[in-house]
């Protein structure tokens, strides 16, 4: 009889030690500009974790996304300026209802390549504004979400590929 194996703290490997350090370094530096999307990421994260509103294979790229679009609604109600932020709110939340709804290939293409467009842009305006700004601080946050909605997809992708594969064949009509 084998015995479970120990689960490894996540700040054990490399990998857990460059994310931490990385989020340390974004936090640092962006401010409420990646505190505001990420408490949102890690409370819709805990709603899909402990509840039944839960969705298939592209969890965490819904809830990053989602996280995103509470930050541009709360941006935009606090400032009031709605002509920034609402093309981006209407196509993102239709993305995720989509990619909700009827995960797949086609939805998570559409929300990557509005994900991969936006970050371009973001990317050409952050390299016009000066750093420390407050706009070069909340452009990197956007950079850094659209990078993690972009790799979070991928892996949602990855994780329906395989449970497709892995599924049994249909039962043959036994009525021939």
């Amino acid at each position: 009889m084998t015995s479970p194996k120990k689960q490894s703290h996540p700040l054990a490997t490399v990998g857990g030690l460059a994310g931490a350090a990385g989020g340390w370094a974004l936090s640092h530096y962006c401010g409420m500009a990646a505190w505001i999307p990420g408490i949102a990421a890690i409370l819709l994260l805990v709603l899909f974790a402990k509840t039944s509103v839960r969705p298939k294979w592209f969890t965490g790229a819904i809830a990053v996304t989602g996280a995103h679009v509470i930050w541009f609604i709360i941006g935009s109600v606090s400032t009031g300026i709605w002509a920034a932020t609402i093309l981006d709110i209407i196509v993102l939340s239709a993305g995720i209802v989509w990619l909700w709804l009827r995960p797949g290939i086609g939805a998570a293409l559409f929300l990557g390549i509005v994900h991969l467009v936006s970050l371009g842009m973001n990317v050409i305006a952050l390299t016009s504004a000066a750093v420390g700004d407050v706009t070069h601080r909340a452009l990197t946050a956007h950079c850094a979400f659209r990078v993690i909605a972009i790799v979070c997809l991928g892996y949602g992708f990855i994780r329906m590929r395989r449970a497709v594969a892995t599924r049994p064949p249909a039962a043959a009509d036994s009525t021939t």
